[in-house]
């Protein structure tokens, strides 16, 4: 069995980041894992990472969601 993990990113990774992040997730899971890496601007900055059901949500506009949603 093979996990996917998707990456997205407000700028492309240097290759040091991916496998910071490939080094987690592998240690995470005890199958094979497979990495996509997304550039996506609207994110501002930060990273949303995918991992079958967990969804790891560290970017300026998920934060700025977040605050609006508070302040209505």
């Amino acid at each position: 069995m093979t996990e996917k993990v998707s990456v997205f990113s407000a700028n492309e990774l240097s290759e040091k980041d991916k496998a910071r992040i490939e080094k987690i997730f592998f240690e995470k899971h005890s199958c094979a894992v497979t990495f996509e890496y997304n550039v996506d601007a609207s994110l501002l900055g930060g990273l949303l990472i995918i991992d079958g059901n967990d969804y790891y949500d560290s970017t300026v506009a998920g934060r700025l969601a977040k605050l609006k949603r508070g302040l209505t």
